[in-house]
């Protein structure tokens, strides 16, 4: 686990405001260091499945397992009206009807999202330690698919969140799949959120394959869990915004926690925030130093050990920033702020489409757009958020409402944009 730590600094009327961007990059595990996996595939098969639904999450559910090394573990479950154990945990020698049973699930009856949970949770636990006690722990993961709303078995959103809650005490993590228009997008988000993994959105169905595939390079590629990231400011420093929309907790003594979740190799996790400086801390250091403290970044993770084990690890940072340089910018820091900003304005427009006010919600893109091409980013990011956003304001525009799709298209994007995911967002990006 490598960290890195750019800091922009801007002179207010009274203080200073200090922007600090933190890069957290992880090493690819290799040979005896990968990290086995431990998977509960759980595949809504009610009758909106149908009409190719359930045929695209198959074939891309068949490709996923087919990318899996020997020694991983994968479970499958189907759920309706009812739940149905369709594979039990094994390992690539131990299912060699794995393929043809999970091709023969067909759509019927309606949705007890609950019960599929549940069961794959229930399959995962089985093997949450690999060989028993003191063995190598793997990465234990339930993958929910649904396209549909919650109508049988446990309904209450706060509930599904607590259980996700309390399976991810237990190092078991919940990535969620929507699919199509009909599906609930809030409660899916919020069981990803509160369950340590990403929530996707799959609007065409050949996208399906893109999220699948994200999903498991990011499984391979893991080198760290459970990763947080704690903010402690100084006196007379105070946290301004976290640009990022990690989960947080706050504490009494004025730090700030984020929990930012597993780490992949192959795409680092960032943190950007603002912190002011309010005159008496930034007037300088009374032994004539001129760096002036401005917090301790911690950041947090298991990591996985040579040996296969794993262990907790902490990394401090300290932020400094010199008064005497005045306005220091870094093109980088400029970027990411950037992009957070227009995340910000989808979120910000689901807002104000919720509420009925779809002229709101298309200014509140366009102003975005302009933002974007006044930046002075040259970024292939930049412009391909410029030509997203517009596609949402004119779609907006033509309907004269925010549909199913528009609204479930920036909630997702938002969510995975914001927890520095856009690997994951733009798998599924409109053209």
């Amino acid at each position: 686990m490598k960290t890195s730590l750019l800091v922009e600094t801007h002179p207010l009327a009274a203080g200073h405001l200090v922007r600090a961007l933190l890069r957290i990059e992880g090493d690819a595990p290799e040979g005896d260091r990968r990290v086995p996996l431990n998977l509960a595939l759980v595949l809504d098969r009610s009758g909106s499945m149908g009409g190719g639904k359930l045929d695209a999450v198959k074939d891309a559910c068949r490709d996923l397992i087919r990318r899996l090394h020997p020694e991983d573990r994968v479970s499958v479950v189907a759920f309706d009206g009812q739940v149905a154990t369709v594979a039990n945990p094994g390992t690539a020698a131990e299912q060699r009807g794995l393929l043809d049973a999970l091709m023969g699930i067909e759509p019927r009856g309606s949705t007890n999202l609950s019960g599929g949970w549940l069961q794959g949770r229930a399959l995962v636990e089985e093997y949450r330690e690999f060989g028993g006690s003191g063995a190598t722990e793997g990465v234990n993961r339930i993958l929910l698919l649904t396209d549909g709303q919650a109508n049988r078995g446990i309904t209450d959103r706060s509930i599904l969140r607590k259980l996700c809650a309390q399976a991810l005490e237990s190092r078991v993590t919940t990535t969620t799949v929507g699919v199509g228009g009909g599906y609930d997008e809030e409660l899916l988000g919020q069981m990803a959120e509160a369950g340590g993994g990403s929530s996707y959105y799959i609007e065409r169905l050949d996208q399906a394959g893109g999220v699948f595939e994200d999903e498991v390079e990011g499984l391979l590629s893991l080198s760290a869990q459970n990763l947080t990231v704690s903010l402690r400011p100084r006196d007379a420093v105070e946290v301004a915004t976290v640009h990022h929309s990690y989960p947080s907790r706050a504490h009494d003594n004025g730090a700030l926690t984020l929990t930012v979740g597993d780490l992949y190799a192959r795409e680092p996790r960032e943190v950007l925030a603002d912190f002011v400086v309010l005159p008496e801390q930034g007037a300088g250091t009374s032994d004539g130093e001129t760096a002036v403290p401005v917090l301790e970044l911690v950041v947090e993770a298991d990591c996985w050990t040579e040996g296969g084990g794993m262990e907790r690890r902490k990394i401090f940072l300290p932020v400094t920033f010199e008064p005497a340089n005045g306005a220091v910018t870094h093109p980088e820091v400029h970027k990411v702020f950037t992009l957070l900003e227009a995340a910000r304005a989808r979120r910000e427009a689901v807002s104000r489409g919720d509420r009925g006010d779809i002229p709101g919600a298309v200014r509140e893109l366009r102003a975005s757009v302009r933002t974007l091409r006044e930046s002075g980013v040259d970024d292939e990011a930049v412009e391909s958020e410029v030509r997203d956003l517009l596609n949402v304001a004119e779609s907006m525009e033509a309907q004269q409402a925010m549909s199913s799709e528009d609204r479930k298209y920036m909630y997702s994007k938002e969510r995975l944009y914001s927890r520095s995911r856009r690997m994951g967002g733009d798998r599924t990006r409109r053209e």
